[in-house]
């Protein structure tokens, strides 16, 4: 099963769809994050199951109250979906309502956590207060997504400990996933998709170093280069 899941970011819904159409043979599915969410809600994601896309990530990083995250999700009935992020440091109350709420809509998606945002380094943890270096804090969330059965969502370069302590069953995303060459952006954590497969990940999240160029020959590049 192909291992890359394309991330659009973008709130032009006709831009999405045919984008989505050109490559969706060769990819797992689509991350549709909260700037398409925002501009479109359950009606844009209407509009990729009439495409036939059904297991697409809703990437909406849900962090608030317990019970306000359960409803949250609760609200995305109707719609086809099979992933969905919450972040991990909301708590162990938090990850249970959304595992509790995500059982009891159609969709079921499986729960996916953010453990620390690829974009953040050692020194962003510590200007929140958090002595911890980005490794020591994803190891306790993983911990954390072990014991509540959750899958995750971290770098690359972090799945290797990732694995090691949730076992073979629960599933890795990575995003912040750039070839040799590509422009690193606002990401800070990066790595390459053969380094984040063999560290461990199921799946490698890819936005803009895919859509800018020519989006088919960039994707059979990235396929090239993670053939076993």
């Amino acid at each position: 099963m192909n291992k890359i899941i394309l991330a659009l970011d973008t709130t032009n819904i006709e831009k999405a769809i045919s984008i989505t159409q050109k490559i969706k043979d060769k990819i797992f599915t689509i991350k549709l994050g909260l700037e398409f969410f925002n501009a479109h809600g359950k009606k844009g994601i209407e509009e990729f199951n009439k495409i036939g896309i059904n297991n697409l990530m809703l990437d909406l990083k849900l962090k608030d109250i317990p019970e306000t995250v359960y409803k949250a999700i609760k609200a995305l009935d109707g719609i086809k979906f099979g992933f969905l992020t919450i972040h991990g440091q909301g708590g162990k109350k938090l990850i249970e309502k959304a595992k509790q709420a995500a059982s009891e809509i159609k969709s079921n998606p499986k729960i996916m956590m953010v453990t620390i945002l690829t974009s953040l380094s050692d020194n962003d943890l510590k200007e929140m207060g958090n002595e911890n270096t980005v490794d020591e804090q994803v190891e306790k969330l993983s911990k954390l997504a072990s014991a509540t059965n959750v899958g995750i969502v971290c770098s690359g370069r972090e799945a290797k400990i990732v694995r090691k302590i949730i076992g073979q069953e629960l599933l890795i995303f990575t995003p912040g996933i750039r070839m040799e060459d590509d422009v690193k952006n606002d990401q800070k954590r990066v790595c390459t998709p053969a380094e984040s497969l063999n560290n461990g990940a199921n799946k490698i999240i890819m936005g803009r170093s895919l859509i800018h160029g020519n989006i088919e020959k960039n994707v059979d590049k990235v396929l090239n280069s993670i053939k076993e």
